[in-house]
């Protein structure tokens, strides 16, 4: 297995609609693997693949970030969001050091296909339905500063492209 790029902002790609899978093969399952390990190398808790330069609709999370507790989902779809919300700190493996609050909903209701092309469904709530929420939108071309107002974005990119 090996640890991937991850593409940083304002990479043109981060930007992008990720394609829909269809059925696995090796080299998807590979790529699998190899974003699992990238997520917890960078100390993530969950990845796109648009994130490692792959215009495909595949995300892993680890919300506690330990091994073997990771989760993929392909071609995942948000049925429902919770009118309950909260406000938390989000960072972003594509954005190093920069965070932001953002609003999300506090429960969702998933489909996704898994890894053997089943459909299911599955509730998200709280820490583990905002990190899904949060990798979705990677895999619609948004990033967390697209979810902020425009001054505290400018802020944040200012300090940013110091680094």
């Amino acid at each position: 297995m090996a640890k991937l790029k991850v593409l940083q902002y304002p990479n043109p790609v981060l930007s992008q609609k990720a394609q829909p899978m269809g059925r696995l093969n090796d080299k998807d399952l590979s790529l699998i693997r190899d974003m699992i390990d990238t997520m917890y190398e960078d100390d993530g808790v969950g990845l796109a693949a648009p994130q490692v330069g792959v215009s495909k609709r595949i995300i892993v999370i680890s919300p506690r970030a330990v091994r073997g507790e990771e989760q993929v989902y392909i071609n995942p779809e948000i049925l429902h969001f919770s009118e309950e919300e909260e406000i938390a700190v989000e960072g972003c493996l594509s954005l190093p050091n920069i965070s932001c609050e953002v609003r999300r909903a506090k429960k969702i209701m998933l489909k996704a296909l898994d890894l053997k092309g089943k459909e299911y469904t599955e509730e998200l709530r709280n820490f583990p339905a905002r990190v899904v929420q949060h990798e979705i939108d990677h895999l619609n071309g948004i990033l967390l500063i697209d979810r902020i107002d425009f001054n505290q974005r400018q802020t944040l990119l200012g300090t940013y492209q110091r680094f």
